[in-house]
């Protein structure tokens, strides 16, 4: 366990001490924001409920429900469990260099809620849509999860343990909803809402 934490540092080290430029500086704090794109996937979870589509519907369920409860998990229960300190509060410390983009923050770091929820969406986008439809939520996932360690609020660990439950629990959740609605056909590309036309 010593050598994962140490490896966990070194390369929380490495990725927001070393690998940084001008661009991430700005860039990272807008990705990590949760209100610059929660709007977005808002629109698009209600435009599936609004649809009067059956098949949305159950999508948007499992969204919803897949999403909430990798949430309620990780904050309520795993974090309050382990107890790990965020990199920034280990640095007020004096335990670890922390290059800090954001508010200090002095919440519980272990896991990352928003690499969890960012990979409960897209596990859940793939498992009813297939990869076609999901692989941009992938990307946000990803890119969310690397904001987290980039602005120092998460270490590596944090972030690849988040993104491995919500696309389990994800996952789970889909596959409960499908053995209990079996008849509704699978979402395809041409049943998710149409691109607003510009």
């Amino acid at each position: 366990m010593n050598f994962i934490l140490s490896l966990d540092h070194s390369l929380f080290q490495l990725l927001n001490g070393s690998l940084t430029s001008s661009f991430l500086d700005w860039f990272m704090p807008f990705i990590t924001d949760a209100k610059n794109w929660m709007p977005l996937i808002a629109i698009v979870w209600l435009a599936m409920i609004c649809s009067g589509r059956s098949r949305l519907r159950v999508l948007a369920l499992a969204l919803l429900v897949s999403v909430g409860f990798t949430d309620l998990v990780c904050g309520k229960v795993i974090k309050k469990t382990v107890g790990r300190l965020r990199p920034c509060a280990l640095a007020q410390e004096g335990g670890i260099k922390c290059r800090l983009l954001l508010p200090l923050k002095t919440s519980k770091s272990f896991p990352s809620n928003h690499a969890a929820n960012t990979a409960a969406f897209a596990a859940a986008m793939i498992a009813m849509c297939g990869f076609k439809a999901g692989w941009p939520f992938v990307i946000i996932a990803f890119l969310v999860g690397y904001s987290r360690i980039y602005v120092g609020v998460h270490f590596p660990l944090d972030v690849a343990v988040g993104w491995l439950i919500g696309s389990l629990f994800a996952l789970a959740v889909c596959r409960l909803i499908s053995y209990k609605w079996p008849e509704t056909p699978p979402v395809t590309d041409e049943s998710l809402p149409p691109p607003a036309q510009s």
